[in-house]
């Protein structure tokens, strides 16, 4: 796409911005927008009634997936042949839950690396419980945020396995597991898309000579590698029959649809893993064959963008108010700001927009009691995507009635003339994600949306979500530390150089 394309992108959601900016949530409000800014689907709905932005600079806002080509860049995607420019490989995380693809090579790999996921899970669920009580999962971003995710949403409290997740670079986390447990009961998982990564790799090292020291001659029996680098987990001495590979263009933060979900499904079980693949597939075809205007992806990704670039809010808070998901937000956060945090593309040209918007969050009833204060009487405006569940069946609960209440507060505010010390604003402009329920299903859905509205704000900016350099800086740094003593006592003087 011409540079030039974007420019008029840029300057069309500026113009729009002098006109719109404003306008007031409260003064936007009636029966009939509150109907036609939602969509509904059968497990999630998305309203945006309550977004800064008019019926006229919505239509105008509807104009920018043409001007992109998105449909184009939706079907790339969609069949594993959207390209990574900056590291010359296909995107393929869609295959992993995809019902047909262009590339039957990587689909033929990816239902192998399912038949063999499968199998060990059965094989694993049929051996004495005595025998693997506890599975420690060693892994750091996308091979602990996605996996844990699951484990901590769906996991069966009364299970006698435990499953227990790991990353520290201290090694505190193994540290404190490994006084607890029995060595000889244990299943070491080690999760490592390059299986090379410095966290990983310290704390796998220190785990399988815990493990050797009781069983010495069978201990690499009981240790599991899950990645693309099948030379690196050889090298380590990791089985054949205990490695489960990766595509090399699986992203980690898109990894969780994959092998990388080992240790979750041993708490969720085979079925419950299935049933989130396939709410993702649905979210899918949800992306691949809505309008513009019934797309929650784009919708999302289109108001991030009119908030960022239009109304000049930089930041993005996402609050849920159900407990079981109170660590969606850590995963989303990777998800977004790992994704867009860039300026620049592959071929050198600087963004024209202010691309992904700082992140944060968590769980909203714990949040309204402390940070909620400074978006409802400081100095910032914060866009807002809350995200609660609604039984249709069942009275609502305590925390959906706080959610619709906080809501009402950040959007519409209260004004009190005599005592401005009373006075909220509101015009946080929000979006509400309603799921009717915690499945697997469900979240399967609303995590391939974020996913969708992440590529989908890259191809408006002209940026690559697939990519990591700045993150790459810090490890090549790291490595290159190889004396801790050196790096400290000539931290200011290499700086200067």
């Amino acid at each position: 796409m011409k540079d030039k394309l974007r420019s008029e992108i840029f300057k069309s959601i500026k113009n729009l911005a002098k006109e719109h900016s404003d306008v007031h949530v409260k003064d936007l409000l009636s029966q009939t927008r509150l109907k036609s800014f939602q969509v509904n689907e059968d497990i999630i709905s998305y309203d945006y009634s309550k977004q800064r932005i008019t019926e006229e600079g919505l239509e105008e806002l509807l104009l920018i997936p043409d001007k992109i080509n998105l449909k184009d860049s939706i079907n790339s995607i969609s069949k594993g042949n959207f390209l990574n420019p900056t590291e010359k490989r296909n995107v393929s995380h869609l295959l992993y839950r995809s019902d047909g693809g262009s590339d039957k090579n990587k689909i033929n790999e990816i239902v192998q690396q399912e038949k063999d996921l499968r199998s060990f899970i059965s094989n694993l669920a049929e051996r004495p419980v005595e025998n693997i009580k506890d599975i420690i999962s060693i892994g750091i971003g996308g091979s602990r945020l996605g996996p844990e995710l699951l484990s901590e949403i769906f996991k069966d409290q009364s299970s006698k396995r435990k499953v227990h997740y790991c990353s520290s670079l201290d090694t505190q986390e193994l540290d404190l597991l490994i006084s607890s447990i029995d060595p000889s009961s244990v299943l070491l998982v080690i999760s490592s898309k390059s299986f090379s990564t410095k966290e990983v790799m310290i704390n796998a090292g220190k785990a399988v000579d815990w493990i050797k020291k009781i069983d010495p001659r069978n201990y690499l029996n009981r240790v599991i590698g899950i990645s693309s680098n099948i030379k690196a987990m050889e090298d380590f001495g990791i089985i054949k029959s205990n490695q489960f590979k990766l595509l090399e263009s699986l992203g980690g933060r898109f990894s969780v649809w994959s092998s990388i979900s080992l240790p979750a499904i041993i708490d969720i079980g085979w079925k419950g893993f299935k049933e989130f693949k396939l709410g993702a597939l649905e979210a899918d075809h949800h992306f691949i064959n809505s309008s513009w205007k019934k797309n929650i992806p784009v919708l999302m990704a289109l108001m991030s963008c009119w908030n960022m670039n239009g109304l000049g809010i930089n930041n993005l808070g996402i609050f849920t108010y159900d407990y079981k998901i109170r660590s969606l937000v850590k995963y989303l956060t990777q998800l977004g700001m790992e994704s867009n945090g860039k300026t620049f593309n592959s071929k050198n040209q600087k963004s024209y927009f202010y691309t992904s918007p700082l992140t944060w969050g968590g769980y909203g009833p714990d949040l309204q009691h402390s940070v909620f204060q400074w978006i409802l009487q400081g100095s910032y405006y914060s866009s807002c995507d809350f995200i609660g569940i609604k039984n249709k069946k069942e009275m609502q609960s305590d925390s959906y009635i706080s959610l619709l209440a906080q809501i009402e507060a950040l959007s519409i505010g209260e004004e009190n003339k005599d005592l401005k010390f009373k006075s909220i604003t509101g015009n946080n402009p929000i979006s509400l994600l309603r799921m009717n329920e915690i499945s697997p299903r469900s979240l399967g859905f609303l995590i391939a949306s974020y996913e969708h509205k992440v590529f989908v704000e890259s191809q408006i900016y002209g940026v690559d979500p697939f990519d990591q350099w700045g993150v790459k800086l810090g490890k090549k740094l790291s490595i290159m530390a190889k004396e801790r003593e050196h790096l400290l006592k000539n931290f200011d003087k290499n700086i200067l150089s």
